[in-house]
């Protein structure tokens, strides 16, 4: 099944490898350097018009950083 992150944006949910919240995750100095490294590699795709919520992380390495929250995204995916 593919659900929409972004509008008119879709991803694959056998492809996600998990959905986080970015206020709590980044205090976390592990995923502040993670998403760095992610960073560098290119590997980062902004999909936000306002302020960024949430990232989620895809099987192939890829992250997606987004404007939902990832309560909205998490039910999206109970959804299907």
């Amino acid at each position: 099944m593919y659900i929409e992150i972004f509008t008119d944006y879709l991803i694959e949910s056998e492809d996600v490898v998990g959905i986080f919240d970015l206020d709590n995750t980044t205090t976390n100095k592990f995923t502040n350097d993670f998403l760095n490294q992610k960073q560098k590699e290119n590997k980062i795709t902004y999909l936000v018009s306002d302020i960024p919520k949430s990232f989620i992380l895809m099987n192939d390495g890829s992250v997606y950083i987004v404007e939902l929250s990832s309560q909205i995204l998490k039910k999206r995916f109970e959804i299907i």
